[in-house]
């Protein structure tokens, strides 16, 4: 398994909310998770999505956008819905 699809599996268990694999990341690393999995408020609560995506690498943010632009954003069941 090479370093994305390391990382797309730990961003894949963070879309759950589930966060184990987090903390033993690069920042680098931390930004593609927490923009593939949709969290970016959990995982990157500091930075913006602009700053995130102009931090990455071109070769990862190209694997990200092809694995990942179907995927749903993730639903929060503790932010309540807009009416």
């Amino acid at each position: 398994m090479n370093q994305l699809e390391h990382l797309d599996e730990i961003a894949r268990e963070a879309w759950h909310g589930k966060y184990d694999r987090i903390g033993v990341l690069s920042s680098g690393e931390r930004r593609y998770v927490a923009l593939a999995s949709g969290r970016m408020r959990e995982i990157c609560p500091e930075d913006s999505i602009a700053y995130a995506v102009d931090t990455l690498e071109p070769e990862w943010l190209e694997h990200m956008t092809a694995i990942w632009r179907n995927a749903s954003q993730p639903k929060d069941s503790h932010v309540p819905a807009k009416r």
